[in-house]
């Protein structure tokens, strides 16, 4: 579904399976957890809700109402999340699909460049990259694959 309160039981099955099978030490748990968490919101928010973050800008007023008006109504009401989570020895890998249209990953402003430091948004997708190993989208890129290696 696009609930943001689904997302903390989610997330805590997963850092659960990872400290039971030893996979990565509790900070790795963190990074992984942190990267779920935004890529999850990212496939809800602008995925199947298809909000734009420029909305964001004026103290985000009408982001949170516009959500909140798509939650409700078709066709992002139906949407839904899919969530795969492959966890061995060796990694994890974790991927999340939203059923939106999609977007260029490599159109996004660089969230670096000091004329946007100050947004209140894009450093989403610069978080994941930076604690996966491995960090892929499909072709539409409503689907993003991240992996991480075993830290042992």
């Amino acid at each position: 579904g696009n609930d943001l309160g689904s997302l903390r039981p989610l997330i805590s099955v997963i850092q659960s399976h990872l400290r039971q099978m030893q996979v990565c030490d509790d900070s790795d748990i963190l990074r992984i957890s942190t990267a779920l968490q935004e890529a999850l919101v990212n496939a809800i928010e602008h995925g199947n809700l298809d909000l734009s973050s420029a909305l964001r800008e004026d103290g985000g007023e009408a982001y949170t109402a516009l959500g909140k008006q798509r939650r409700q109504e078709e066709p992002y009401a139906s949407r839904a999340v899919e969530v795969l989570a492959k966890i061995d020895r060796s990694h994890i890998t974790v991927v999340v699909r939203d059923e939106g249209a999609g977007f260029d990953p490599d159109g996004l402003p660089d969230p670096t460049d000091p004329a946007n430091l100050q947004k209140v948004h894009g450093r989403g997708l610069m978080l994941i990259r930076t604690f996966m190993d491995e960090v892929s989208f499909n072709e539409t890129a409503n689907e993003i694959t991240m992996v991480k290696r075993a830290s042992q």
